[in-house]
């Protein structure tokens, strides 16, 4: 059950429900996909695809994860969450968008369902959970066949990267092939008076190109500015040259 709420008691501002309401329709607290049980309580989240999606640097600060349905909206356009406020980024580049049906994304989302937390893992007793939200051979014999496969160390858990790679062979190499290395515009826009001189409406533009390799400098949490912080929890290996440095603040 979801805060009844929608603004906050404390600091008087829009809670997550009420960013929901106005971006889906429907005031759920939460940022994941669908619903999770965790302990006997429903969590509501985001019940399908969005026109728009939403970023927030509460994920690079590891507080939260946002699940597809709002990170890849069916529109190149994201509300961006900042520590204070909301601003807008978008771009015309529509392959930025990768379609939630996707085999990647549906084995994602059911093993996200039991990854609660978001730590990458879950426990191997869930496995046959998973299958069946796959609609994939849940028997017993099979399962225990592929947890043999998933954990040969006995460890008890099954890492994301093993069990996509099981399930969806390539998939992790083949994420965003149709846009790594290229270049494409995008946008970003900061309602707020210092980022528009002189009483007028001030986009910022930028060159942005996802690179096919990964490094640790571009970790989200480390990522020089904000902004750039907040869109590497979508894509890690993004770079920007604005024209004018942007803002969340």
């Amino acid at each position: 059950m979801g805060d009844p709420s929608l603004v906050d008691n404390t600091f008087g501002h829009g809670n997550q429900s009420l960013l929901n309401l106005i971006l889906t329709g429907v005031a759920t607290p939460n940022v994941f996909d669908y619903t999770r049980s965790i302990d006997g309580m429903d969590l509501v989240g985001v019940a399908k695809k969005n026109d728009v999606g939403f970023l927030t640097l509460l994920e690079a600060l590891r507080y939260c994860k946002v699940g597809d349905f709002l990170k890849c909206p069916e529109y190149p356009i994201w509300i961006i969450g900042s520590e204070s406020h909301l601003s807008l980024f978008f771009s015309t580049e529509s392959s930025l968008c990768v379609s939630e049906n996707s085999p990647f994304k549906v084995a994602r989302a059911a093993f996200d369902t039991f990854d609660c937390e978001g730590n990458g893992f879950i426990p191997v007793t869930d496995l046959p959970n998973v299958l069946e939200k796959l609609d994939m051979v849940s028997e017993e014999e099979y399962v225990d066949f592929m947890k043999e496969r998933l954990d040969p160390d006995s460890t008890g858990i099954i890492l994301f990267p093993a069990f996509i790679e099981e399930f969806v062979p390539g998939a992790l190499e083949k994420q965003d092939d149709a846009f790594q290395n290229k270049q494409f515009v995008v946008h970003h826009y900061n309602g707020l008076k210092q980022s528009n001189s002189d009483r007028k409406v001030v986009y910022r533009l930028g060159a942005a190109a996802i690179y096919m390799e990964y490094s640790q400098v571009m970790e989200a949490s480390t990522a020089p500015t904000p902004l750039l912080r907040v869109l590497r929890t979508k894509w890690p290996t993004i770079e920007i040259d604005w024209q004018s440095q942007p803002s969340i603040s």
